[in-house]
């Protein structure tokens, strides 16, 4: 054998193969688990997952691909699923009565029972087995006073007080006890009563069921469904229902809830652009998220570099600096909640200095105006310090002899930064300053936990706030409001991700021509 080929056997091999094993034995089995419950893109997305994990930590020859492979695998779930989902997601009915999938609505719907004209209807009261927590039987008393006794999987019959294991009565003519079982307090019943509800009793086809805390009564299956047809039959009114759109539906239009996903194709998409209940609110949400993200990038960048170019030269300047950045270290989720309760109209610190020196102030959170303005300013305090930890370096890196230069030539303090600090300083942090227009475009955690995009526009046919940007009127569309539509809020998704790319891209480009004309 080539030694240079050898597969090399050391404890460390052994360990780590048999870690390999042990991983790829877990994941099959929660894939397994998964095709059972019908969800095949996830059972494939993790398929690709065991691959690439084995292959990389299985062959020596794929050593050096090993991290390489475990970040791969994670950007395939974490990255790779969430997107193809999402894009799935877009072209169904997902949403409000349309969660399940058609064949989990069927078997819903099947196990609906329902109670004949003939059926006979009782009084009940339950005993459990000493023996199994499982196991109960039912005392029955029809209307005419004739008494029975059935369990789960036996045969109901007649039964009298005093007969083989049944005890003695109590006032109201119900044994206080059956052999080998303990009866049920009411308090129990109570407690216990969705659980009774499932069990059987008796034997088919004259299966008995409880049906509230009082009545048990022969019950037959609803509904049953026809594969070769496609229908399914209300056996109480006689009706056939046949899928239409994800739900099923008489000829007459009656609609059997619940709903199911389909495919849609392109109509979620065809209503994003085309729906007039969608475009008020939309062109007053895109208008303003651009407005957010344009703003708070030149508030905070002009800020960050007003404060780098004004404490360049001071002394003392790196305690001043340290006091600057400040609110940079401190979670975002922290300095949004302060800043919500010191604007906040009851008792906000800031309000009320606001109303002891102007006597009035500003509604920070219902006036739609402010509230924007309380965003802008929030988000600017937030941001500057990274602007002003990024202008501070980029300062360093401009030549001063150029600066000297212009001195000499007679240019003022203003005309040196005009013309030779801010167009090298942008040459620098261009991409900075794109990315940062990206990043506040779907800036989410600032517009939920400030205000969760309110206050709302009156008079929207949908659920919208006036300072909602898209990101958070996605989430309030499919996931916040009383009609839950994921296969909407996916579609919005999809074309805020392309809208983003394509102004990223653009940017970009001029961005690469602004460094043309610097150079």
């Amino acid at each position: 054998m080539n030694k240079k080929n050898a597969f090399p056997v050391t404890p460390s091999t052994i360990i780590r193969l048999a870690l390999v094993g042990v991983f790829d034995v877990a994941v099959l089995s929660l894939i397994r688990q998964l095709l059972d419950d019908g969800n095949y893109p996830l059972s494939g997305i993790l398929g690709v997952v065991i691959v690439i994990i084995t292959l990389c930590f299985s062959l020596e020859n794929l050593r050096y691909y090993r991290w390489l492979g475990v970040s791969l695998a994670a950007t395939t779930l974490f990255v790779l699923y969430p997107i193809l989902y999402t894009i799935y997601l877009s072209t169904t009915n997902a949403g409000y009565g349309h969660i399940l999938t058609k064949q989990e609505a069927v078997e819903f719907l099947e196990s609906q029972q329902y109670v004949p004209e003939s059926g006979q209807q009782y009084k009940w009261t339950a005993y459990r087995s000493l023996e199994s927590t499982n196991d109960y039987v039912l005392w029955l008393q029809a209307e005419d006073d004739t008494t029975f006794l059935t369990g789960i999987g036996t045969a109901t019959k007649p039964a009298s007080i005093g007969e083989d294991g049944i005890g003695s009565a109590d006032d109201k003519g119900i044994p206080t006890s059956i052999q080998g079982y303990q009866r049920l307090e009411k308090r129990d019943t109570v407690a216990m009563i969705d659980q009774l509800g499932e069990l059987e009793f008796g034997v088919a086809p004259d299966i008995i069921r409880i049906t509230s805390l009082t009545v048990a009564a022969t019950t037959q299956q609803r509904y049953q469904y026809d594969s070769d047809s496609d229908t399914l039959t209300d056996a109480e009114t006689g009706l056939a229902y046949h899928p239409e759109e994800g739900v099923f539906t008489t000829d007459d239009g009656q609609e059997l809830p619940p709903g199911f996903r389909v495919g849609v194709g392109l109509d979620n998409f065809e209503r994003f652009f085309s729906s007039s209940a969608l475009r008020g609110p939309l062109v007053r949400i895109i208008s303003w998220n651009f407005a957010y993200a344009i703003l708070s990038v030149l508030c905070s960048f002009a800020l960050g570099l007003f404060i780098a170019v004004l404490f360049e030269t001071l002394p003392g300047r790196q305690i001043i600096r340290a006091l600057l950045i400040i609110p940079y270290p401190i979670p975002a989720l922290v300095s949004i909640l302060i800043w919500r309760n010191l604007l906040n109209p009851d008792f906000g610190a800031l309000v009320s200095l606001q109303n002891s020196v102007f006597g009035t102030a500003p509604n920070w959170l219902t006036d739609p105006k402010w509230t924007r303005i309380a965003i802008i300013i929030i988000n600017m305090w937030l941001s500057y310090p990274y602007f002003y930890i990024v202008s501070s370096g980029a300062l360093q890196a401009i030549p001063t002899d150029m600066m000297d230069a212009a001195a000499v030539d007679g240019a003022n303090a203003w005309q040196r930064f005009s013309r030779i600090t801010l167009p090298l300083l942008l040459k620098i942090v261009s991409p900075l300053l794109v990315a940062s227009f990206a990043f506040n475009f779907n800036n989410f955690n600032l517009i939920y936990i400030f205000n969760q995009g309110n206050p709302p526009i009156a008079g929207s046919p949908i659920p919208a706030g006036h300072t909602d940007i898209l990101i958070s009127f996605v989430y309030r569309l499919a996931f916040n409001s009383a009609i839950s539509d994921y296969g909407l809020g996916a579609s919005i998704s999809i074309v805020l991700f392309l809208f983003i790319a394509a102004i990223t891209w653009g940017q970009f480009r001029y961005t690469r021509v602004l460094e043309d004309q610097t150079v």
